[in-house]
């Protein structure tokens, strides 16, 4: 074959009564090696024939994969994730088309979301927000209560409509196939009731029980304390109100509109729309809505400020892990991942590196991101932030070794850590690398220290930033 050839052709030989030999289990065992090692080996102990063109194989990738009494339908699917290379089965056959993630992405129609807005009794509401959570999507129902969202890339999002007085209706949309969709919403009065939430949270070390020490404790835990957050200002602090409740020492935060925060660091207005938030002991759990607005510079210098603080502010982020893990190069963007076992005995082994087929496994139409315990993410190209070591509260955990007996860290900055741990068995990814199940996972260390100041929309593209 030639190297100009937009696939790869695997094929094995059996004599089976002409039937597909798919449901073939292997039992096999890789450390570090090649792919085209890999499946020579393979050849070698199941006598099938591989035909290839070496060009299309990655280059430089190492992997570690082991099967036990494993069909060999499930052993490729596990091995090829992050190659860009797709298999189907025909006949004694295994054709594998080469075509990554994110090029399949872009060769995909964007799709259109389109509906009428009405308020409890069915007449057009004007001004409603309808916007894709965290991205900059997003436009304002018109007097005809009619809207439209326009060139959204394919993939899961949640269609948020907003109107102070009324809650917010939500929908999960997710596609893959381009064209438009029509989504119609009737608003529900909101009756003021309180939502019950669990409390977990952080003690307010303040003398006075005011308004203004619980914004203070607000604001820091929502914009964070990075270099970004001190470019952060709320716009409308007045419709926030709090509940603080002495004996369990407890702070709960209400706002009656949208939180309008204007970040000059990043070049961003994010309407943030607060769902809940909770603070006690040294937990913290609050959650909202986001859309983001694009700022207008006062000039280049400013423009170019921005666009290299956002790009800063991805890279190691989890939507660039998250992309890096779709596209099978996180080495080279500077990740690296280990297992851990227990966050009580945290200790990263350099000699056990993970790859992406590891934790990762293509299901027709999304990915699912599968492991146990605890995944620790290395991030090499950036360094943590003085911020971080002094502020974090994650010193203890992660670099205990370096403390002294009074808590004084002797450690210059290393490389960006965080972990992640999923909250049921394994959790669903699109192919654009948004997680598809709501709560699916939660994560520690860096990415949870880097608050609203730090964020990008989940649609920003570093090489497409429309600014």
């Amino acid at each position: 074959m030639r190297a100009n050839l937009l696939f790869v052709l695997l094929a094995y030989s059996l004599i089976s009564l002409g039937q597909s030999r798919r449901d073939d289990e292997v039992n096999l065992a890789f450390n570090n090696e090649p792919l085209e090692v890999i499946l020579d080996s393979l050849s070698a102990q199941t006598n099938y024939f591989f035909s290839y063109n070496s060009d299309l194989l990655p280059k430089g990738s190492l992997y570690t994969i082991k099967a036990e009494n494993e069909p060999i339908d499930q052993f490729l699917s596990r091995l090829l994730v992050g190659t860009g290379l797709k298999y189907s089965f025909f006949k004694d056959q295994i054709i594998l088309n080469y075509e990554p993630p994110q090029q399949i992405i872009k060769k995909k129609n964007l799709f259109t979301i389109s509906g009428n807005v009405s308020d409890e009794n069915g007449k057009p509401l004007s001004g409603t927000n309808i916007f894709l959570d965290g991205t900059t999507i997003g436009v304002a129902s018109d007097i005809d209560g009619n809207y439209k969202l326009e060139s959204i890339p394919p993939g899961f999002y949640n269609l948020v409509f907003s109107y102070v007085g009324y809650e917010n209706g939500v929908y999960q949309i997710s596609e893959s196939n381009g064209g438009s969709r029509i989504q119609n919403h009737q608003m529900t009065p909101d009756l003021g009731q309180l939502e019950e939430v669990e409390v977990i949270s952080t003690r307010i070390r303040r003398a006075q029980d005011s308004w203004l020490s619980h914004y203070m404790v607000f604001k820091r835990e929502l914009i964070g304390l990075s270099e970004n957050a001190e470019a952060c200002v709320i716009e409308n602090p007045e419709v926030l109100s709090f509940n603080y409740d002495k004996p369990s020492n407890s702070l709960r935060a209400y706002a009656k509109e949208p939180l309008q925060i204007r970040n000059d660091a990043l070049g961003y207005r994010v309407s943030y729309f607060l769902e809940s938030f909770l603070k006690e002991g040294d937990d913290l759990r609050f959650r909202g809505k986001m859309r983001f607005r694009n700022l207008d510079p006062i000039n280049g210098t400013e423009r170019r400020e921005w666009k290299k603080n956002r790009k800063e502010s991805y890279n190691g982020s989890l939507n660039h892990f998250k992309k890096s893990l779709l596209e099978g190069n996180l080495k080279k963007q500077g990740f690296r991942i280990y297992s851990l076992r227990s966050l009580d005995d945290f200790e990263i082994d350099r000699d056990n590196q993970m790859s992406e087929s590891d934790i990762l496994i293509f299901k027709r139409d999304h990915y699912a991101l599968d492991f146990r315990n605890y995944l620790i993410v290395e991030y090499r190209k950036e360094k943590e932030s003085v911020g971080f070591l002094l502020h974090s509260g994650f010193t203890q955990l992660l670099h205990a070794k370096h403390l002294t007996n009074e808590g004084v860290l002797l450690k210059d900055p290393g490389y960006q850590i965080s972990i992640i741990q999923l909250l049921r068995g394994s959790v669903r990814i699109d192919l654009s690398g948004e997680v598809m199940d709501r709560f699916g996972l939660t994560t520690f260390g860096y990415w949870s220290w880097e608050r609203t100041a730090d964020l990008v929309p989940i649609n920003y593209d570093p090489k497409y930033d429309n600014l």
